[in-house]
């Protein structure tokens, strides 16, 4: 079991990482959780997807509220729709470019403030 002083550090950190998301995203139209489920869920894929399947990622909100913050994320470009190569009436979506490798460097960032954070 944890020390009292574990479970404090680890506090202390989760709300360092917490701080560098919100920083990520500057926008504050992404600080909600269910977009961190989506971007994240789309990373770990890492491979395009259906829209069907990105908003499953979102598990803590009905589907037509998912559908709208995919939509969202779409319009401000954090995701791009590109042709199904199985079906060519249908569309995939991934991360941007851009956003894969912001949340890459996050992740590193995040590890980094953990490993430093929960040091004996």
């Amino acid at each position: 079991m944890a020390t009292q002083r574990k479970r404090q550090s680890f506090v202390l950190t989760l709300n360092k990482m917490d701080s560098a998301w919100v920083s990520f995203l500057k926008d504050k139209d992404f600080y909600d959780i269910n977009y961190s489920d989506l971007f994240t869920g789309l990373w770990l894929s890492d491979k395009p997807v259906r829209k069907q399947e990105a908003v499953m990622f979102m598990r803590h909100i009905g589907m037509q509220t998912a559908k709208k913050y995919l939509n969202h994320a779409i319009d401000k470009g954090l995701i791009v729709e590109i042709p199904d190569p199985d079906d060519g009436r249908a569309r995939r979506i991934q991360l941007s470019v851009s956003l894969k490798t912001g949340l890459e460097q996050f992740f590193d960032h995040a590890i980094a403030l953990f490993e430093d954070g929960l040091e004996p």
